[in-house]
Formats: structure tokens, C-alpha cells, sequence
């Protein structure tokens, strides 16, 4: 996949700016970028660098500076997410490593779901490819990873009626709804857009869908305190019901294909 003149040469500096830094074994890009489903508007930069060991604390804080001089240029490039993984490890989904997230350095996991991704569409920015260590995911075993996020955090967050009324958790929630069922139904991986496209198949009125569309757009229309109300309600069922269809032990999908 060709990236953008402007996004590719934004990860370049990137690149040459972790091997000033670490002893870089890889630097892979995968996401909306290598999908071809980037909105300048919304989407991040997700990328996963391999590194010789884990970045001490005089190296985190020079990445640290390297990301917020790369940030400075807004927009998207203030999107960027790296996640560093020591070398040799990338097949374990339990372990922390270092993540460059928005603006600041937190913990995080290489999860399952990103696993696949880096096998389905990922794209070497610099090493070898696939990425050392990067082991198949079936998908008997990521629509249990799926089912398992359904359950543990998203049908709690249906119980926080507040969170509803903002826009990006009704708009994540309704994304990541349509892609979890085509997972378990189909052992498929979707983008956003192609999830988009697919909320009228899980209750989501064509009003609201055309809405979640026009914000990954950057058109967001205003909505009013009543139409956010109203919609927070439809969206919490509709995410429910959802939740409990697509986690019950008849819904379709089993087998070990590899992804």
C-alpha cells in the first residue's frame, strides 16, 4: 500500500529518529494506513517498533522528546501511537512494554487483535518482514479474544449512562460492534469504514449511521442536548443487545482458520 507523500515522510523521520536513539530491529506500520481506510480527520498512526532491549529511562525520555518535536506538526502527525517491544517477545499479548500514546508514554500490551493485524495488512517501514517473533492468529482464537473484550469491558461500559452522550464512545462503540461481528461471523477483519457501512445490520438508524460517517470525515454535524440524549439511549440498547447476541455460545462462528 503507497502511503501519503506527507504521512510517509512524516514515519520516515520517525524511523530515523528511533534509530538515533535505540538499536531499531523493526519498524512496522499497520491500521487505517495500510488498509486504505486513512481519514486525515480521525485516524491514528499506529506503528510497533522492535527494539534490542526495553527503553531505559534516559532513552525514554529521548523518545519522549523525539515524539512531541514530531507532534508539533498537528493533526494527525499528533497521532502517532508506537508501542515498543523488545525483540523476542512479540508473541506474548500479557506482557507491558513502553507505548508512546497521544501525548505521553504509558504501558501497554502487543494485543491479539493487534497481532492480527500486523499479520493481515501490516507494512515493514524498516527490518525485515514479517516482523520477527510475529506468530498466526487463528480465528477461533481471535473471536474468542473479541468475545472476551465484549464481555469484560464494553457490556460494563452499558451501564455508565453518562459516557453515551459523548460523541466519540457512541461512535467507537457502534465501529467496534461491527467489526467484533464480523469477526465471529465471518472470521473477517473490517475497517472502520466497511463497519460503517454495516451498522444498519445491527439496529443503528441510517440517521445515526450517516452521522458516525460524517464525523470520521471531519463534518461532524451539531447535535442538540436532546438528540444526544436520544441517541445515548438507542446507542446504549443497541450495544447491548449486541453484546449479549454476539457473546452467547449459540452465535455463529467457531473453527481455527488461520487469518
Amino acid at each position: 500500500m503507497d502511503l501519503p507523500p506527507g504521512v510517509s515522510g512524516h514515519l520516515g523521520r520517525l524511523r530515523d529518529g528511533l534509530l538515533a536513539v535505540v538499536e531499531l530491529r523493526g519498524l512496522y506500520l499497520y491500521g487505517s494506513l495500510t488498509t486504505g481506510d486513512f481519514s486525515p480527520a480521525a485516524s491514528d498512526l499506529d506503528v510497533l517498533a522492535v527494539t534490542a532491549g526495553r527503553p531505559e529511562a534516559p532513552v525514554v525520555d529521548q523518545l519522549s522528546t523525539l515524539h512531541r518535536e514530531l507532534a508539533r506538526r498537528g493533526g494527525a502527525y499528533a497521532r502517532l501511537n508506537c508501542l515498543y517491544v523488545p525483540d523476542g517477545t512479540l508473541a506474548d499479548p500479557e506482557l507491558l512494554h513502553a507505548y508512546w500514546y497521544g501525548d505521553r508514554f504509558t504501558q501497554w500490551q502487543v494485543k491479539v487483535m493487534t497481532m492480527a493485524e500486523l499479520g493481515h495488512s501490516g507494512q515493514a517501514l524498516h527490518g525485515p518482514w514479517p516482523p520477527p517473533g510475529l506468530r498466526d492468529v487463528s480465528t477461533g482464537e481471535l473471536r474468542k479474544v473479541v468475545r472476551d473484550e465484549l464481555a469484560s469491558y464494553w457490556r460494563p461500559l452499558t451501564y455508565r449512562p453518562r459516557i453515551w452522550l459523548q460523541d466519540k464512545w457512541v461512535d467507537f462503540a457502534l465501529i467496534t460492534l461491527a467489526r467484533s461481528a464480523a469477526v465471529i461471523h465471518d472470521g473477517e477483519l473490517i475497517t472502520k469504514s466497511q463497519a460503517i457501512a454495516r451498522l444498519g445490520a445491527l439496529g443503528v438508524p441510517p440517521a445515526l449511521a450517516g452521522e458516525i460517517g460524517r464525523r470520521r470525515a471531519g463534518e461532524g454535524p451539531p447535535v442538540t442536548f436532546g438528540q444526544r440524549a436520544r441517541r445515548a439511549a438507542r446507542a446504549r440498547q443497541i450495544m447491548a443487545a449486541g453484546i449479549r447476541y454476539l457473546t452467547a455460545s449459540s452465535a455463529p462462528g467457531a473453527g481455527g482458520t488461520q487469518l
